[in-house]
């Protein structure tokens, strides 16, 4: 079990990515603490844990709320006695074309995209440096590596968790602390699949877009957190990894050849 031991605090563990994630890490051996504001879900993602056979608990959390995020990690700590893994998942974003949107919007992003991934870090990094390391891995995304239609504000905060993992990851290098990042494309998560449902031309022109033609799944996704949050990557620090069907290599041109992805 490549988690054997170790306790890890999954934020946003109620659904998508986190969910996949804390039932990988529940698989793998972990103690694992499901961070959420949606209580109903993160019991039902603990109980799912529990009914395999893997230890967890919940503990309802508003990131954008720093007190909030302060008791999830103490709660971490009381519950389980350490803090070893720290995963950034949750977060909170707004739509729209960027000079549009308004001063509060703008703040109401950054601190739901960026400022609870680093204060949660920060938080962490407080624990992991007494216990002589740990680990942490934030979900960035490629939209963090180049811009997207109305999207600005999304953008702008993934951006800044791409480079803040780096600047976590030099900081404590010397401490024995890791930080990484994923970087996931399109993943079939609840709000893409609520977006199938009410405007599927969009859907599959996104899929379209993406030259594996098709989403990624949650579970691909935490398969990489869990390699990043694993010893398995003990060498791998202030990186992103991105995963994303093949999305951020294409250059959006269209085929001077007339040959397209498909075969």
């Amino acid at each position: 079990m490549r988690l054997a031991n170790k306790v890890s605090l999954v934020t946003g563990g109620a659904s998508g990515i986190g969910e996949a994630t804390a039932k990988t890490f529940a698989r793998e051996g972990s103690r694992v603490v499901v961070a959420d504001k949606n209580a109903a879900e993160g019991v039902r993602v603990v109980e799912e844990i529990r009914a395999a056979g893997g230890m967890a608990e919940f503990i309802e959390t508003d990131i954008m709320e720093p007190s909030s995020i302060e008791a999830a990690v103490q709660g971490a700590i009381d519950r389980f006695g350490s803090l070893d893994v720290l995963h950034n998942n949750a977060m909170t974003t707004w739509f729209g074309r960027i000079g549009e949107l308004t001063l509060e919007q703008w703040r109401r992003a950054i601190d739901g995209g960026l400022n609870s991934y680093f204060y949660a870090s920060k938080l962490a990094v407080a624990v992991m440096v007494k216990q002589g390391g740990g680990a942490i891995v934030n979900t960035a995304s490629v939209s963090g590596l180049a811009a997207d239609y109305g999207l600005g504000a999304y953008n702008a905060a993934k951006a800044g968790v791409v480079n803040l993992t780096r600047a976590f990851a030099i900081d404590y290098a010397r401490a024995g602390i890791r930080c990484n990042a994923v970087c996931p494309g399109p993943i079939a998560t609840p709000p893409i699949l609520r977006a199938k449902a009410t405007r599927p031309e969009i859907h599959q022109k996104i899929a379209d877009a993406i030259p594996m033609g098709r989403f990624g799944e949650a579970q691909e996704i935490a398969n990489v957190v869990l390699f990043l949050a694993s010893d398995e990557a003990s060498f791998v620090t202030g990186a992103f990894v991105v995963a994303d069907g093949g999305l951020w290599s294409f250059s959006g041109m269209p085929s001077l050849t007339g040959r397209g992805p498909d075969w």
